[in-house]
């Protein structure tokens, strides 16, 4: 071999190729993920819209509008290689219902503006699972409660949100950030011991459900100072669980809502 193929030979090994890569190559995920959640969202409506009840079907088909919205703009965008410049902030939730701006102060010896703002909404957007015992929402003279029947939020034995739930919680995240008061979700379940090595017992399931609740309305925009947990297994029953009816009113999480604002439920509670 001469020396000038010797030559260029060792300069063909010493070339290295081209790298392939660019900024932004991979963005496609971005895209890929709008498209999951867009599909996401078009199958919570034809969930809402296969309800028997036609009341509810119309009062979602509104409602749900919310949750395109929320679920598109709640999504924050993941960034892969090299920041993009002029890439739009995160957006913010578009409430569903309308809020004052300058709500009233609650007073503890006056039907709270909580309780008219929640009712109002139970009535108007869900008015048929309100007939039919699903949701209820009641007052005492220290807290506003907001039930709701564990068929409406979860699967049997489950603890993961339903898409009817997740419309629900959007709704009332947007009411209770208006309103800084104490929030204390609480989850309670029937007698019937619970066969499964994942869950345990009705302890974790109460638990497991009442936190689900809680990450939900957080993720939606409340502030985790102001809301926890709490499982009740079935020590506090509703009814007593003589039959399955009486065992299903007694399957179901309560939000609590403090009459008096609050920044932060630990000083609320223990302070």
């Amino acid at each position: 071999m001469s020396d000038a193929e010797s030559r260029a030979s060792r300069r063909r090994k010493l070339v290295k190729p081209a790298s392939t890569s660019a900024p932004g190559k991979d963005r496609w995920i971005l895209s890929y993920a709008d498209f999951i959640t867009l599909l996401f969202a078009f199958f919570v409506a034809l969930y809402s819209l296969s309800l028997k009840n036609a009341d509810d079907e119309e009062r979602l088909k509104e409602s749900l509008q919310g949750v395109f919205d929320a679920v598109q703009k709640s999504v924050k965008p993941i960034n892969i290689g090299d920041p993009i410049v002029g890439e739009p902030a995160d957006s913010e939730l578009v409430e569903s219902i309308p809020i004052p701006e300058s709500p009233p102060v609650v007073e503890e010896d006056q039907s709270s503006a909580v309780y008219a703002l929640l009712s109002r909404l139970v009535e108007q957007q869900f008015s048929g699972l309100h007939q039919s015992g699903q949701i209820e929402v009641s007052e005492s003279a220290d807290w506003v409660s907001l039930e709701m029947k564990s068929a409406l939020l979860f699967g049997q034995g489950e603890y993961e949100l339903t898409n009817e739930a997740v419309a629900l919680l959007i709704m009332v995240a947007n009411l209770l950030q208006a309103y800084p008061s104490a929030v204390i979700v609480e989850g309670h379940t029937d007698n019937v011991p619970i066969n499964s090595q994942r869950l345990g017992n009705n302890w974790n399931l109460s638990s497991l459900r009442a936190s689900a609740v809680v990450d939900e309305l957080v993720y939606r925009g409340l502030n985790a100072e102001r809301i926890a947990p709490m499982g009740f297994s079935s020590e506090h029953p509703k009814v007593r669980n003589t039959n399955d009816f009486a065992r299903q009113q007694n399957r179901r999480v309560i939000i609590r809502i403090s009459k008096r604002r609050a920044d932060n439920l630990y000083d609320y509670l223990f302070k």
